[in-house]
């Protein structure tokens, strides 16, 4: 057997268990696999997911911090089941929020921090440009990066709080085919050359005016029935 090259990389971290569980569920809540007001069952959850039931019921407590499930002691854990207008809200203040991050973040990045973020707006404006469907992960790694680089204790707890519900509530009606690309489009190739040209304030604006674009968005989730009424 060869014996493995020391390499100057660092080790990959490595992950808790309870931190990959809260992931797999994370993401079969946001493409509908976990449905709105599912009820969950530990040994069902044990069984698909192949691990104990300690870290289910540890990735379980983080999506109820998060506002994705809510858990009744000795009574039930279920998948939220979020009205219409919750829907609209959590939309609005989310963004809100997102304003904040890029309003503080962004004056702080380095010029090749700025480049990377640009790499992935750019990617964003021509997926969309071309129909498809966004690559969720690679805009939480822009925020992530903002979040860090803000150095805002209280921003990072409000946007551990938001950003988990304000995904999902977001992609959920994507994953049913109902989303306006040519809104996001001129969104991100607004938001894009503002990051451009180092301007954090119009970077902030046009996240934070966005909700008052989408209401032909609302309107077809509305009428899709995707949330209740």
């Amino acid at each position: 057997m060869p014996i493995p090259q020391l390499t100057d990389q660092p080790p990959a971290p490595r992950r808790l268990l309870r931190d990959v569980v809260y992931d797999k569920m994370f993401a079969a809540i946001i493409d509908g696999t976990l449905e709105f007001g599912e009820r969950l069952n530990d040994e069902q959850l044990v069984a698909w997911l192949g691990v104990s039931r300690t870290p289910v019921r540890e990735a379980i407590a983080k999506l109820a911090d998060q506002a994705l499930v809510d858990v009744e002691a000795n009574r039930y854990t279920r998948i939220v089941d979020p009205t219409h207008d919750e829907f609209v809200d959590t939309i609005d203040i989310g963004y809100a929020v997102w304003a904040m991050l890029v309003e503080r973040g962004l004056p702080k990045l380095s010029d090749a921090e700025r480049d990377e973020v640009l790499r992935v707006l750019d990617a964003r404006a021509a997926t969309f440009a071309s129909g498809g469907a966004e690559d969720i992960l690679e805009l939480k790694k822009v925020n992530d990066l903002l979040l860090e680089r803000a150095g805002s204790s209280s921003l990072s707890r409000l946007w551990a709080n938001n950003a988990p519900r304000l995904a999902m509530l977001a992609q959920r009606p994507v994953a049913n085919g109902v989303f306006d690309h040519a809104q996001a489009l001129a969104f991100t190739e607004a938001l894009r050359d503002a990051v451009r040209d180092g301007d954090a304030a119009a970077a902030a604006e046009a996240v934070r005016l966005q909700p008052g674009r989408l209401q032909g968005w609302f309107d077809a989730v509305r009428e899709a029935g995707i949330y209740r009424a």
